[in-house]
């Protein structure tokens, strides 16, 4: 078997059979090409042989046909028909091709990554950098309470200690505006430092948990349609073949009047992914020597004393966990773009095109010298259709649509090889 590219083409024929003689000459009726095309790649497997670029292209016509029709007039000149007639199909020019995708792909690429949990890990970057800075401050800040008296004395809580501060307010308004403005700010810091740690912990270990794992995704992105009347005038005897003597027909089947093709269209484009990620700089020493949950708890008023808050709180961990999880966070923004990869992505597209071409004719039937016919008129009425199909589907690359394998860094390359998902890897869904 050859692997890669194939193309696939059959032409079709619609009519182009025997319709009818006419004064003993033959007719036929018009013949249509219709075409099947499938352009697809051949894979060697396991376990895929197919999935990767499509494009399917079908034009059908179907004729309506009006059998075992039978009219002889027999004055002169002498005109005779038998056979059947059919409506002629519209055939638009030019004819539809197939939408392009270029850009939808961008699209569902945008919409589907799963970037989510990681961008908002790196939402408060700049904050991080921050924080080894407020770290020390705080502590400081503390320390320098701690070795002061205050309004907190005798007191066991932070409700505590603005009562208490209050009613000092009026003989000792220092006393109040130092609790206010000193140790207020110092627990709004700290419990602002627990809850950011608190929450990037929570994130980190939900991607510690995802790391290499599948997530799937699928969505349309647009579908749609309408429908519009294309204008013609014609006689209803030139809607129909074939066309035959003006005495086969009652009056007026010669007169042109106003018969519009009917033009309808839809479409359905859709998105289809899996992806993963692999963020090696997340390692399980980032959550290691976590605190107490309780410490919180102080902070939100178990104990107002600074000495009591400045001896329980971990400084140096703290300050080595925000320094060291800010650099690798930083990192994993830097790089995100080569974490989060597709195992697979395609986007796809199904359309359908419809030329509706109706017809509506009175013809004689049996026989005439030139008097009344045998036989009441028939009439005929009925629609043919020309119909286009286009089906499609592009394939992304792991790291996105209209990108190439000889443009991925060492880095991009490590993390496909980190996941099996190199080319080739039996695990990985066939590329362009």
């Amino acid at each position: 078997m050859n692997f890669g590219p194939r193309s696939r083409k059959y032409w079709i024929q619609y009519g182009g059979e025997f319709a009818g003689t006419s004064n003993g000459v033959k007719k036929f009726v018009p013949a249509y090409t219709g075409l099947h095309l499938c352009n697809d790649e051949v894979h060697p497997g396991p376990p895929y042989r197919s999935g990767g670029p499509l494009v399917v292209t079908k034009k059908k016509v179907f004729i309506d046909r009006f059998e075992s029709l039978s009219m002889h007039y027999q004055s002169v000149p002498t005109q005779s028909y038998d056979g059947k007639m059919v409506i002629l199909p519209y055939i638009p020019s030019p004819e539809p091709v197939r939408l392009s995708l270029s850009g939808w792909g961008a699209k569902g690429w945008a919409r589907a990554q799963p970037l989510h949990p990681i961008y908002n890990l790196g939402v408060s970057i700049g904050e991080l950098k921050d924080l080894p800075g407020m770290v020390s401050q705080t502590m400081k800040g503390l320390k320098a309470l701690a070795s002061r008296s205050g309004p907190w004395t005798g007191v066991k809580t932070v409700r505590e200690f603005f009562i208490s501060a209050g009613r000092k307010a009026r003989n000792s308004g220092d006393a109040y505006l130092y609790g206010a403005f000193g140790v207020l700010p110092m627990l709004q810091d700290l419990l602002f430092l627990y809850k950011m740690r608190e929450k990037l912990n929570k994130k980190l270990r939900w991607l510690h948990s995802h790391n290499g794992k599948s997530i799937r995704k699928s969505f349309e992105l647009d579908s749609g349609g309408f429908s519009e009347n294309i204008a013609r005038s014609i006689a209803p005897s030139s809607q129909f073949t074939p066309v035959l003597a003006s005495q086969l027909y009652p009056s007026g089947q010669n007169v042109a009047v106003n018969n519009p093709a009917l033009k309808s269209y839809d479409r359905r484009i859709w998105f289809s992914s899996k992806w993963r990620f692999y963020i090696p700089e997340i390692v399980p020493s980032m959550f290691e020597g976590f605190p107490s949950d309780g410490l919180s708890l102080d902070l939100l008023g178990l104990s107002a004393d600074p000495s009591i808050l400045y001896k329980l709180i971990p400084w140096s961990w703290l300050l080595d966990w925000f320094t060291s999880v800010g650099a690798a966070v930083s990192n994993i923004y830097t790089r995100i773009k080569a974490q989060v990869v597709a195992e697979y992505a395609y986007v796809m597209c199904k359309e359908h095109y419809s030329y509706t071409s109706p017809g509506n004719l009175s013809v004689r039937q049996g026989t005439s010298t030139g008097g009344p016919w045998s036989l009441p008129d028939r009439k005929l009425s009925g629609a043919s259709q020309t119909i286009y199909d286009f089906r499609q589907r592009e394939v992304a690359n792991p790291y996105g649509f209209g990108i190439t394998y000889g443009s991925l860094s060492n880095y991009q390359w490590s993390i496909l090889a980190a996941l099996g998902l190199s080319r080739g890897s039996k695990h990985s869904a066939p590329r362009p």
